[in-house]
């Protein structure tokens, strides 16, 4: 069910659980923020628990990469800086935080391992059984996630030449394992 009340609180949620953490958050502060109801909020996603684990950061982010195998690496970090010249949330950012955060730290770390890894298995090809070549490319974009918005020590480097230059880094991990 998808309605412009049910993702404009997604996107409050989204927004405040990661500015602020799952614990400084109230149910009344993403309704307020989104404009809605408390109870518009607990009709359509019943706990707060269940709407912070609906407003993660998840695999949406690489839903729209339509580009050829040999440009994933330089596409990936080119929606990095993009969300960040427009000042949009980072999920590769939030991942570490947002876990960390979470009303059950264990079954969320695990379930948001299993969606990020097998979607970028999915998107490189990488069938092995515990996806080591996916797993390199999830940690390399968590770090560039964090180094783009948490350091900022790409602040001073043009924008193509980011995208040249750590998605050459991101593209020789994906190039590594030879997909079938």
């Amino acid at each position: 069910m998808s309605s412009p009340s049910r993702e404009a609180i997604l996107a409050s949620a989204s927004r405040l659980f990661g500015d602020r953490g799952y614990r400084s958050v109230t149910v009344r502060d993403i309704a307020s923020d989104a404009g809605v109801s408390a109870a518009l909020v607990m009709k359509l996603f019943g706990s707060k628990e269940k709407l912070f684990a609906a407003a993660q950061p998840n695999e949406r982010l690489l839903g729209e990469l339509n580009v050829p195998r040999e440009e994933l690496g330089a596409a990936m970090v080119f929606r990095v800086l993009m969300r960040r010249e427009r000042e949009m949330q980072e999920p590769w950012a939030m991942l570490p935080f947002t876990i960390q955060d979470s009303p059950d730290p264990v079954a969320t770390r695990a379930e948001t391992q299993a969606r990020y890894l097998g979607n970028i298995a999915a998107l490189i090809g990488d069938t092995t059984p515990n996806r080591h070549h996916a797993a390199v490319v999830v940690s390399l974009m968590i770090g560039f996630g964090e180094s783009v918005r948490t350091l900022g020590l790409f602040d001073d480097w043009d924008f193509d030449e980011v995208v040249a230059h750590y998605g050459a880094l991101v593209q020789a991990q994906i190039d590594a394992f030879a997909a079938p």
